[in-house]
């Protein structure tokens, strides 16, 4: 009989095995083992084009950054106006 920690820790990872395993494919470059969001195979290093994701084009991550630099200003400004309205 199998202790019970050694069953559920056991159950665990066959559970994260099969994760993975549904997830990977096979390097087109060298034929190792990867998971299907990777943009690079990490033994390689050709570019993969990963299944399902398409990684952010230039024009996104400056749209990103740039609604994050205001977002961030406008909560310093508040935070400053509040700050300088009740502390006289």
């Amino acid at each position: 009989m199998k202790d019970k920690k050694t069953t559920v820790y056991e159950d665990r990872q066959e559970k994260q095995r099969k994760y993975m395993e549904k997830h990977a494919v096979l390097c087109p470059h060298c034929g190792a083992e990867v998971l299907d969001h990777m943009t690079e195979c990490p033994y390689c290093k050709q570019p993969l084009k990963p299944k399902g994701y398409t990684p952010l084009t230039d024009k996104q991550i400056k749209k990103i950054k740039l609604i994050t630099f205001s977002v961030g200003m406008v909560i310093a400004i508040v935070v400053l106006v509040c700050w300088s309205l009740f502390w006289k």
